[in-house]
Order: C-alpha cells, then structure tokens, then sequence
C-alpha cells in the first residue's frame, strides 16, 4: 500500500509488536524484528557481563552518599527520651482529667439523694472530711451532722415523690442514719463521761429533737420505710437514755461499769458514792518563821520601878539604860567573805638616784 510507513495507526500497530517482541511474545509468522531483538538480547548480555560488581558498587555508593557511621550513644537515646516526654506529657494530661472530673463530682454530689449516681460519692467526701477533724468531740458532732443530713434527705425524698418514689432510696437513708448515730453517740458518750458532761446533755437533746423530726416524717414515708423507721426510733430512744444515765452518775465516785456497746460506755450499777470534795492546800504563808525582833527587851527578872502616877508600873526602859555588856559599842568590822586581815607591809630598800651624790 502507497503510504503505508507513513501512516500513525500503522506506526502505533509496529511500536506495540516491537514492544511484544522484546517481552518474548512475538507475533507468530513476524520476521521483521529479528535484527532488533538481537540488538536487544546482545545489550542484556552486555549489561550483565560488564557491569560493575558488588564491591565497586559499594565504593560508588560510599563515595556518593559519605562514610556510614554507626549511630552514636547520644543519638541513640534520642529517641528514648522523646518517648519519654511523650509518656509524661499523656500521664500529665489525664491527671489533670482525673483532678477536673473529681472536682466536678465532689460538686455535683452535695444535692445527691440516697439512689442517685453521685450518692457514693457525696458518702465519701463525708468521710475525708471526717478524718480530716480533730478531736473526739469535733467528730462525734460531726458524726451527729451527717445523721442529721439523712433525715433531711428522707424529708426532701418525701416532698419529691409524695410517700412514692424508689424503696431503695429510702432504706438506705435509714440504714446510713443509724450508722451516722450510732457512731457518734459512741463517741459523745465516752468523751462526756470521762472529760466534759456537758455533752451528755447534747446528745440527749439532740436525740430527742431527731426522734421528733422522724416521727413527724413517718406519714408521708412508704409502708416498708415506716417498718423500717420503727427501728431507727428505738435506737434513738436507747441514744437519749443512755445519755441520762450516764450524767446522772456524773457526781459519782464511778461514772461507768468499765463495759461498752455499740453505743459506747455502760453506766455503773452500784450504789452511787459522792466523789469527795477536794481539798485546797494548806496556806504555809501564816507558818513561816518571822524574822526575830530587833528591839531589845528587859530581863524578866528586873525590878520594877514605879512612878509618881501609877505605882507599881514598870518604866519604859531605853537602850541607854541597857547594860553595856549587853550591847557592845562596837561591831567587829566583817565582810561577806570573812574578816579583813592587815595588808603585809614590806621595807623597800634605799637606792641611790641617778645624778645624786652619795
């Protein structure tokens, strides 16, 4: 055909089985590439055969890219403390998280009901601050704080369900209001007994004022809380009694029996023997020793002198009048370290003077 070496679909069709030819898949009957596939296999030959072997390639490779150094101990630990401040950053990170979601629960919980979520949380921001009062009448009023709060989470159960509501929220503010109770009347009791009364009569004051705010409450509780109530009114009572008779042996010589309970001290049972009244020591100031007199008096045995007016009166005598062997007329003259002793003199010797005849 004229043309046909000049046609493109009849060069694009002769590049696609030159292309074949040299993938080994030649045409079958097509001799028109044999001249260049011998080219072609004589220059895999060639690329084979004459090209640079292992060693030459590495000393190109070296020459190209520089000397390989093996990594140094500093830069092996690169990576290791990169890791690290990775890790401290993310440990960093979720304690900050911890602290934030703490702090919110701690202050979501304060209005928590017993059966809400946050209720065990409320429960032990309680007790953290319990071990964080001081002393054992702080913490037994304390303690009598967190009873009161159970009582006033029953009232607030109440007002939002009208005596319906979960059963469960209701038992469990009874159950935590005789623990609360019980352990501060414990308490209360054994620091009134020993240390200061006066704490007897506020338990018994504030067991009274409980037992009437929970007796108000009972009618708008459900049936099971009421049976339940019964129980919590009684320890009450036993709170309020044992409370009176413990300071009504304050004035004893024995104020408990030595026994407790789950409420603290046993009051004693035997017969009440006033404690005896303290003595004040004795005032030494009226017994110590006065100095002796200094005015000299006369004998016992002197005669009597009389006087014109009244006879048989002794007259005054003076210290004229006294004896002189009785006080001398002069005092040795005495230092607080003993007597003064002469100085020693001693002669100096006569020297002759510088410029003086003799």
């Amino acid at each position: 055909m004229v043309g046909r070496g000049i046609t493109p679909l009849w060069r694009h069709r002769q590049r696609e089985q030159f292309a074949r030819a040299v993938d080994a898949h030649p045409e079958p009957g097509d001799e028109a590439f044999a001249d260049e596939l011998a080219v072609v296999a004589l220059l895999r030959e060639a690329a084979v055969t004459s090209g640079p072997d292992e060693a030459a390639r590495a000393r190109m490779r070296e020459r190209v890219l520089g000397p390989a150094t093996p990594p140094t101990k500093l830069d092996s630990r690169r990576p290791r403390s990169g890791a690290r401040g990775r890790l401290a950053v993310a440990l960093a990170a979720a304690l900050c998280l911890v602290f934030s979601l703490a702090g919110m629960s701690l202050l979501l919980s304060r209005d928590a009901l017993p059966g809400d979520a946050l209720y065990g949380v409320k429960r032990t921001a309680e007790s953290a601050s319990l071990g964080l009062t001081f002393g054992e009448d702080s913490k037994g009023h304390k303690l009598l704080e967190f009873a009161s709060a159970r009582l006033t989470e029953l009232e607030t159960l109440a007002d939002r369900y009208s005596g319906d509501g979960p059963l469960g929220g209701y038992l469990t503010a009874l159950a935590d209001f005789d623990t609360d109770a019980a352990a501060g009347a414990r308490v209360l009791t054994a620091f009134g007994s020993t240390s200061d009364h006066r704490t007897l009569e506020d338990l018994r004051d504030w067991a009274g004022s409980q037992a009437t705010r929970l007796t108000r409450l009972s009618p708008d509780l459900p049936q099971d809380a009421v049976t339940r109530s019964a129980s919590s009114l009684d320890l009450l009572a036993h709170i309020a009694e044992r409370a009176t008779a413990l300071q009504s042996r304050t004035t004893c010589a024995t104020t408990t029996s030595g026994d407790t309970d789950d409420l603290g001290p046993l009051p004693a049972e035997d017969e009440c023997n006033p404690l005896r009244p303290t003595t004040a020591p004795a005032d030494t100031t009226a017994t110590t020793a006065q100095p002796p007199s200094t005015s000299t008096q006369p004998p016992t045995n002197a005669p009597l002198t009389t006087t014109g007016d009244n006879p048989g009166t002794p007259a005054p005598t003076t210290t004229a009048d006294a004896p002189t062997s009785r006080q001398p007329t002069t005092a040795p003259t005495t230092t607080p370290g003993g007597p003064v002793l002469p100085l020693p003199t001693l002669p100096l010797p006569s020297l002759p003077l510088p410029g003086l005849g003799g």
